[in-house]
């Protein structure tokens, strides 16, 4: 009985100082991001390039794994190659756009590059390819055909409503 009232008293008090550690870590880490908040995060134009690069990422990815699996994918993906050739100037201007602001972000160049890798990670990873899946992404196709960068634009501003949860606009 003596020894187990021990281990429990054991057992409490390295309870009780790794909670103080966490608490102790989390209130650097809430100094740190408050030094932060100023530069954490995309002014307007940032999270528009955000948006786009994303998106760009997510239906060239979606389109390659349906022209694996669908023998109309091909087509579909070549339709977005084309597009992407048409509009490579906007797109480059989004992707160094992005990189402008995640070097006023981040401190180091590897911090940055590991946010872009996370995030192309983040925006493709649970993509699950499926035929309802894919005729989405060929809908989409469609419209951008029609509609060319404004189409592109719709769909790159519902991406960008989800970005909020990565980087926050910045307060004015």
């Amino acid at each position: 009985m003596h020894m187990l009232l021990r281990l429990l008293l054991l057992g409490f008090t390295l309870t009780t100082l790794m909670g103080t550690a966490a608490l102790a870590q989390g209130q650097a880490n809430d100094r740190e991001r408050a030094g932060r908040a100023n530069t954490a995060c995309f002014n307007q134009k940032e999270a528009e390039a955000e948006a786009e690069v994303r998106t760009g990422i997510q239906l060239r990815e979606t389109l390659r794994r349906c022209a694996q699996v669908d023998p109309n994918g091909q087509a579909y993906l070549n339709d977005w190659y084309a597009f992407d050739q048409e509009n490579g100037d906007k797109i480059r201007n989004a992707v160094e756009l992005r990189r402008a602001a995640l070097s006023r972000i981040f401190s180091s160049r590897a911090q940055a590059q590991q946010w872009e890798t996370d995030s192309a990670v983040a925006t493709t990873k649970p993509l699950q390819t499926n035929d309802a899946v894919c005729k989405s992404t060929y809908d989409i196709v469609e419209r951008i055909k029609k509609d060319k960068w404004t189409g592109f634009k719709y769909y790159a501003r519902l991406q960008e409503q989800i970005l909020v949860y990565d980087l926050p606009l910045c307060k004015k």
